[in-house]
């Protein structure tokens, strides 16, 4: 057995067990996760919507482009 083959192994062997563990959680981690991913996007507001006139203005743009 070649040193790269036994070097392909052990990083075949890692790779596999940190899929592994990126799988399998525990359930107490994942509400944790959960739970900070809702407090964040309940901070954040929704964009304002452009106005008509910003709207005919940026159409403009794009034809001025093309």
């Amino acid at each position: 057995m070649t040193a790269s083959n036994v070097l392909d192994w052990i990083v075949a062997l890692f790779v596999c067990w940190a899929s592994l563990t990126a799988i399998v959680e525990s359930p107490r981690d994942a509400t944790r996760c959960d739970a900070a991913y809702m407090a964040g996007s309940a901070a954040r507001a929704m964009p304002a919507s452009p106005t008509r006139a910003e709207v005919e203005a940026m159409i403009r743009d794009m034809k001025l482009h093309d």
